[in-house]
């Protein structure tokens, strides 16, 4: 199985590739935007939890393998555009990149200083966190769950979902919103009794 931190860079090879088939004029259908977007979120969500997986053996393996499998479909497709818009000899540079990614041999680009925004909050005990809504998630359900867990919500006309509220409740509605869009979640968040 590929490591958390490979997919992530496998993530980040295909995000490139991605930008440019677009500047070359590729048509790309919005579902694969789409996917790669939800593969980051998922790639993230794992990232965070990684001590905890990691402690919890088989943990989110599901999971896991899931997106191990869309990050090879979202290659495949993005490979074919790339032979197409630039030859065997383009798509293989990119396949070498992704390769390297693959076996570790790419870091992870580091993090980019954050820019303020002003609707996020700013106390030191607050968290937050910022997702995409999907279609198939109504609105009502994540209200109802913003209020079981105490927290605020706030949504934008694009269903961009800022959630925001003490860290312990934020980290509470991050674990009920991933149950609710992958399934439930093998993690134990309190010890067993």
């Amino acid at each position: 199985m590929v490591s958390i931190e490979e997919l992530a860079a496998c993530w980040v090879v295909l995000n490139d590739l991605l930008g440019e088939l677009t500047k070359r004029g590729v048509f790309i259908p919005s579902l694969t935007y789409a996917d790669l977007r939800n593969s980051k979120m998922v790639i993230e969500y794992l990232r965070s939890y990684r001590d905890v997986i990691s402690a919890t053996e088989g943990a989110d393996a599901q999971l896991r393998t899931e997106m191990e499998e869309k990050i090879y479909s979202l290659r495949e497709m993005l490979m074919v555009w790339a032979e197409e818009s630039g030859g065997v000899e383009y798509r293989r540079s990119w396949e070498e990149r992704f390769d390297a990614a693959l076996h570790g041999e790419v870091p992870l680009p580091e993090q980019e200083p954050t820019t303020p925004i002003t609707e996020l909050p700013r106390e030191k005990d607050v968290g937050f966190f910022r997702i995409r809504l999907p279609e198939d998630i109504p609105v009502e359900v994540i209200s109802e769950l913003a209020e079981h867990c105490r927290v605020l919500i706030c949504l934008d006309g694009d269903r961009h979902l800022l959630v925001s509220g003490k860290r312990e409740c934020v980290r509470d509605a991050m674990r009920q919103i991933g149950e609710l869009f992958y399934g439930e979640s093998k993690l134990q968040t309190e010890p067993a009794e």
